[in-house]
């Protein structure tokens, strides 16, 4: 039986001991490990106080949720919401590079967050950045694109109905520079954790979240200004009030 192209890739990035070999790792031509727009960034609070549920009732509580209110929500809302998917919790040599709240393999981080906004009290709707190192939001482009979003993700109408929007893209060049092709394993491993710590903060703040794996990938990265080759999205995610 003829197998699918999952399959053989599945097969052909196996690891075995007749067959593993070392790479030469190029350290003069490491990719970044996160992302920057030219322009200015809306900075946030980051990490406010611990006044919230705890880890296991968040567990507990955590499930997927369609269907939102319309309210907005609150501009701490975001803020932690933010910060519990990719913010940093210290930084380390060499310069610039940062331990996040999501682990990732080899410390590459390959996901960036990017955010589509309907409803949040005093942020403008559109499409936004999520600075790591400054725990800031870039403006993109303004205006109300949930519309063009559910439509591009299967006309799923929560994406539209959402306070908002979480996008994960990948870098690919960060996570292939020192796994190859065996990298797109990692890749979706690392947006898997960046989407479970956003189902618990959800959790947490009393907030519905739902991820999506079905969407039109071209419509989505044209909407992010992303070239969909060496960064493309790969997982998205609504979350409203319930």
């Amino acid at each position: 039986m003829e197998k699918h192209l999952g399959q053989l890739y599945q097969q052909k990035t196996k690891y075995s001991r007749s067959s593993l070999e070392g790479r030469k790792l190029d350290w003069d031509n490491r990719p970044d490990s996160f992302k920057e727009y030219d322009g200015e960034y809306l900075i946030l609070p980051g990490p406010l106080p611990d006044d919230g549920k705890s880890l296991w009732q968040s567990l507990r509580e955590r499930k997927s949720v369609r269907k939102y209110t319309g309210e907005k929500l609150s501009p701490e809302e975001l803020n932690r919401l933010l910060w519990a998917v990719n913010g940093t919790t210290r930084g380390t040599a060499p310069k610039d590079f940062y331990f996040r709240t999501a682990p990732s393999a080899g410390g590459l981080y390959p996901v960036e967050t990017y955010i589509q906004i309907n409803r949040v009290r005093d942020f403008k709707p559109g499409i936004y950045h999520y600075s790591v190192p400054k725990h800031g939001l870039h403006l993109l482009q303004e205006g109300e694109f949930g519309s063009s979003l559910a439509g591009a993700a299967l006309d799923q109408p929560m994406v539209e109905n959402s306070a908002v929007n979480f996008l994960w893209t990948a870098v690919t060049s960060r996570t292939f520079w020192k796994y190859g092709q065996r990298g797109i394993r990692y890749i979706y491993m690392d947006a898997g954790h960046v989407g479970q710590n956003l189902y618990l903060a959800a959790a947490a703040l009393d907030l519905g979240c739902c991820v999506i794996g079905a969407f039109f990938d071209d419509e989505v990265n044209k909407l992010l200004g992303v070239d969909g080759e060496d960064e493309t999205i790969v997982y998205m995610a609504s979350v409203g009030r319930p």
